[in-house]
């Protein structure tokens, strides 16, 4: 599991920053938070591949977070691909890309659902490719989870910024303790199925007997999964607060350094400092910080250095840096 940043300036790109991305590497999916403009070359200079299932997460409309997709998608075209293709964002996602296709060709020969977050009303609509703007399905909302997969989950929360915004939090499911075969043994329980309804920590009857796997030790507990939060773009907030809690990392926007806070405020983004805050009462593990305003391309370490004075585990975001995820 390896999280790499394909773009970490705010607005405009500058050197060695492009507009905002985020991918995250899970098993055979890549998942991509937000596409910001000429992501195809950001995806070449990371060697990510072109042909793997991938999710894209768009926070919002502003040019800066989007512009990249219709690129990435048409890119996809002309490979052949054919892995399959989940993208999800605000309502009118659909819209623009339909546009794109009717004006500029935008085709899609490959899997591929759009899902529009309808945050009134907590519902998820689902469209299929390009060729109809009928809706496929609509599904309720529950507890913020937008996406379930095999071993992982994906919530999201509106943000507070000047459009509709959401940030996004990738949940990993908990993995199953180390099975210790050896106390099954002792307990007489042979190896068979009932194994590995113990490996998954379920009780068994056995000999008329009820065997807790946890009790007997022949599992250990279970193992937390991991948690990875995107902010999009927002001022402080509860609701980013509650979804982050507990993040192994949450890539967070970090516009201004702490003395032009009264702009931040003004144009609903937030500083280093406020980062950092966020960061602290989520109980995260690391902060790094991004969308970085092309004002502190000298000197982006003086957001670095506010941040840290508050939470000192926090990193400055630089183009293809990587992280694992261990």
């Amino acid at each position: 599991m390896e999280l790499i940043i394909l773009g970490s300036s705010a607005a405009i790109p500058v050197n060695n920053r492009n507009l905002p991305s985020v991918a995250l590497t899970y098993n055979s999916n890549i998942i991509l938070f937000d596409c910001g403009e000429d992501l195809q070359r950001k995806f070449n200079d990371a060697k990510l591949k072109f042909n793997k299932p991938l999710i894209i997460l768009i926070s919002h409309f502003h040019g800066d977070h989007i512009i990249g997709l219709p690129g990435l998608l048409f890119r996809f075209n002309l490979i052949d691909r054919t892995a399959p293709v989940s993208i999800i964002g605000p309502k009118d996602l659909f819209l623009y890309l339909f546009f794109h296709s009717k004006i500029l060709g935008l085709k899609a020969n490959y899997p591929l659902n759009i899902y529009e977050i309808d945050h009134e009303k907590q519902l998820l609509t689902e469209y299929n490719g390009l060729l109809s703007d009928s809706p496929k399905s609509q599904y309720q909302i529950k507890n913020n989870i937008i996406l379930e997969e095999k071993r992982f989950n994906i919530r999201y929360c509106k943000v507070d910024h000047s459009i509709d915004t959401y940030a996004y939090s990738f949940i990993e499911d908990h993995r199953y303790g180390r099975f210790h075969p050896e106390k099954a043994e002792d307990l007489g329980i042979p190896q068979s199925r009932l194994w590995k309804k113990l490996q998954s920590g379920e009780k068994i009857t056995f000999k008329d007997k009820i065997i807790d796997p946890y009790k007997e030790g022949i599992v250990d507990s279970k193992i937390p999964g991991r948690k990875i939060t995107y902010s999009g773009d927002t001022k402080p907030c509860e609701t980013l607060i509650r979804l982050g809690k507990d993040s192994d990392i949450i890539v967070h926007e970090a516009t201004f350094s702490k003395e032009l806070s009264k702009i931040a405020v003004e144009k609903m983004h937030s500083t280093s400092v406020d980062a950092a805050s966020d960061a602290k009462k989520m109980n995260a593990k690391l902060l790094v910080l991004t969308h970085i305003s092309s004002r502190y391309q000298e000197d982006a370490q003086l957001l670095l250095e506010e941040a840290k004075q508050i939470f000192p585990n926090s990193i400055l975001a630089e183009d293809l840096m990587r992280l694992e995820i261990k």
